[in-house]
This record gives structure tokens, sequence and C-alpha cells, in this order.
């Protein structure tokens, strides 16, 4: 099946999602694709005016039967089809540009990190097809350690490339206020919208893998609005339901307990995170989209690796609650705050401290112990970025911060962050996770699923 992106639009800017492309004429606005560990291309003939993007996830398929069920997850099979779209629409091989962007690496190459470099990968395969077809590529960004947006004006036939967040981060001659320091943490706190005594019950069924819906299906029967976004997210195209479905009771029978209170909880969350960008966000409702797929992606882990389901739903949505929190600071200290995140060595959490005076692990933690939240949760918000948590052996420590790191890289765009690439390695070990197979988990998630049914929300 061709992937030809639908995207989401902003106006006139249309995101090309990752395993498909988009070709547009002159006039039609501007194509962006966000990439980490994925790699974009755009590819234009101005004299024809028509061009596109193309957002490739991975260089080539890893294991038999992969490539038939999307091609344009690999550059291998998807740059041709891309190709074709270009003729079909007017292109001449002769004129056509490129730029290519993307293909970030995770950490320095040393021997164990090496095999980490999927980016690397997925760009020879590109720069060798457009060596042998022979575009010439007049714009790179490639490599570096954080994600960036392509860009091609469709009305100029202008590409650009740029790190993610740079249009939030206007100059400004305003001087920034000053750290705010953990004591601001409890005014801030106190800021962030409650979620329901329903959500709680919910949140101990799946934390004890205890997946009885009986206890909360009349709470959520009663809530009409509550009951609908439910339904409409069971009939998601990860959950693969071939009929639609239209009642809670049909819901439990197709998608069984568990799933349905993870739906439940995540809804009920949802209410709590900023709904617009700006902030972390770097589109509508990024902070929440991230947390969604990293907690979709932590579940789907445990197959392999191990441990609790529940746990493994829940630690993903929560570990970034901090930033809902501090999202509400970011507005007094950007643009400072959006240079420093793309600009600084190091992880997201030691701007943070530089420019709040505290981090998101330090306010997600005083946020879950202020709702109440077990020590394990407060555990898993407040040191996903602490390498002791890394080492500590706990299978769902590690499982988290492989799910977080996997969303970042291969969802990009929704969410500031930064990562210490060692966390990463030291979170494979502890896995049982040869740093060779990395891609290949990859290649079987469900990413595309994953992202469109995070956005659903």
């Amino acid at each position: 099946m061709i992937r030809k992106a639908e995207g989401s639009r902003h106006g006139r800017r249309q995101i090309v999602p990752s395993g498909e492309f988009a070709v547009r004429r002159a006039g039609e606005g501007v194509l962006e694709a966000y990439l980490g560990t994925c790699v974009g291309v755009a590819i234009w003939d101005e004299q024809a005016q028509v061009g596109g993007i193309y957002h490739a996830l991975l260089g080539e398929p890893l294991s038999p039967g992969m490539e038939s069920h999307n091609p344009c997850r690999y550059a291998v099979s998807g740059l041709p089809l891309f190709m074709e779209a270009l003729l079909e629409n007017g292109a001449d091989p002769r004129n056509l540009k490129a730029a290519v962007a993307g293909g970030a690496i995770v950490g320095p190459s040393d021997e164990v990190r090496i095999d980490l470099q999927i980016g690397s990968k997925t760009l020879e395969k590109v720069t060798s097809y457009l060596s042998a077809t022979n575009i010439p590529v007049v714009l790179s960004e490639t490599g570096g350690t954080f994600t960036c947006a392509l860009c091609l004006d469709c009305r100029t036939w202008q590409p650009d490339i740029q790190p993610i967040g740079t249009h939030f981060a206007p100059p400004s001659s305003q001087r920034p206020s000053a750290p705010l320091g953990k004591e601001a943490l409890p005014d801030l706190l106190e800021q962030v919208r409650p979620i329901p005594q329903t959500a709680f019950k919910i949140f101990n069924l799946l934390r004890t893998d205890t997946y009885d819906i009986s206890e909360v299906s009349r709470e959520i029967g009663r809530d009409q609005v509550l009951a609908a976004r439910l339904l409409g997210l069971c009939n998601s195209p990860l959950y693969g339901t071939s009929e639609k479905i239209t009642s809670l009771n049909r819901a439990v029978v197709r998608l069984g307990e568990r799933r349905i209170l993870q739906i439940a909880f995540s809804v009920f969350l949802s209410s709590v995170f900023p709904s617009g960008p700006g902030g972390y966000s770097l589109c509508k409702g990024g902070l929440f989209q991230h947390s969604v797929g990293t907690a979709l992606i932590a579940e789907f882990l445990t197959r392999t690796t191990g441990g609790s389901p529940g746990k493994a739903y829940t630690n993903g949505l929560l570990h970034d609650i901090g930033k809902v929190v501090l999202d509400q600071a970011v507005v007094t200290q950007a643009p400072l705050f959006y240079r420093k995140a793309m600009s600084a060595e190091g992880s997201l959490v030691s701007v943070e401290r530089e420019i709040f005076g505290t981090d998101h692990t330090q306010a997600g933690g005083a946020l879950a112990l202020h709702w109440g939240l077990p020590a394990g949760t407060i555990q898993a918000v407040s040191r996903h970025h602490d390498e002791a948590f890394a080492h500590s052996g706990d299978t769902d420590a590690a499982v988290l911060v492989l799910a977080d790191f996997i969303a970042n890289r291969f969802l990009s765009g929704t969410q500031l962050e930064r990562m210490d690439p060692e966390l990463v390695v030291l979170s494979l070990k502890r896995l049982g996770i040869g740093a060779g197979e990395l891609e290949r988990i990859v290649e079987v998630l469900p990413l595309e699923a994953i992202r469109s049914h995070a956005a659903g929300f």
C-alpha cells in the first residue's frame, strides 16, 4: 500500500509523518517533517512546479515480509514510490534537487553504541539512492543529537532545516525572570487541574493488573462525554477492529477490560495536560501525545522483556507530568528556554535546572506525591532521567527509559526532549537486548497506529 501523507495540517502547513510522503504543486503551502533518528528527504522540480517530502522510518526491512505491509517505512522501497509520484505529477528527473535531514545519532559512536546508530543506516540508503538517480543534494543537515524540522515551501521551492522548536523562540529583548527554585513548586502544583476519583480507581486497577471494569463502568456510563470519547478511541486503527464499536459492553468484549481501562485512564489524564501548542508541546496537545505514545510502546515492550503491562502503561503515561507543572513557567522564560534547550550539550533536565532552578522530574515527583500516587509511580516519574534509576536493576525502569527514547526519536515533533544516551545503553543491557536488536524492535512496533491513536485524544 502506498502511503501518501494525509498528515496534520496547521493552516497551510502539513506535517508528513514517518512512513509516508506528500507531493504538492506550486502554491500549496508548506510541507514539514519532524525528524529524530528518522531521515527526511525533500525533492522538487522548480521548473515543473512540483515537489514533496518523504519521511523514512528505517533504511531497509530486517524481517521477511515486513516491506509488504508498508513499503514507505523503508528508504529502499519508499524512495522509489516517492519518485514515482513526483514523475506522475510532471517532475523531470533532470531538474530535480534534494534536501536531506535527520538521522540523529544516539551518542558517541564507541564500541557499545555503534549499533544504536539506526539513523546513520537509514541515511546511507537515502544518499545511495540520490546518488544513483543523479539528484543533487543542495541542502543537508544530518546527524547531531537533537530533532529537527525539514520544511519545503511549495510557493517558492525553498527548503529549510531548523532545530525543532525554533518557531517558538522569536527574538526578544524581554529580560527573563529569576529561576523559580523548589520553593515555587507548591504554588505551581495547586494550579494543575486535579483528576477525578474514578481515574484513581482505574489507575489502581491497572497498577495491580486487576482488570475488572465492573468497579468503574457505572461512573464511565454516567459521563456521556467520557463514554463518547472512549468509544471513539476504541475504534482506533491501533486495535484493528473490523466492526464499529458502539457500546461499552461491546468494547469490553472486543478489546478486553485492560484495554478499556487504559483508554479511560488516558481520557481522564488528558484533561490535566495543556491542549495547545507552546511550552513543551511542539504541536497541539503534543506533550500528551508523547505520553500516550510512550505508554503504548512501554506496554508493547513488556511482551518481549516481561514485567507488568499495567505498570508499564501507567508509568509511560505519567512519566512527564512534571512538564505539566513547569509548562506554566516556560512562558516567563521564553525564548531563553527554547534557545538553551536546542543548543546546550547534555540533557534537557540540566537546562531546566539552569533556567528554572528545578527540573521536570523533581516537579513530577512532587505532583505525584501531591496526588497521593504510590511510591513506585513517584520513583518512575522523579527518576526516569537518573542514571542510578537505570542501574537499579528494575525491569520497569528500563522499559520506561527505552520506551521514552523510542517515542522521542521515532515519533518526533510532539514535545521538547533531549535524553542522556547512557541511560538507553544501560536500559538495553538491563533488558538483555543487544544493541543490534533495537532496530528490529522498532521495525515491529506499530508506530503509525500509535501516532494516530495518540493524536486522537
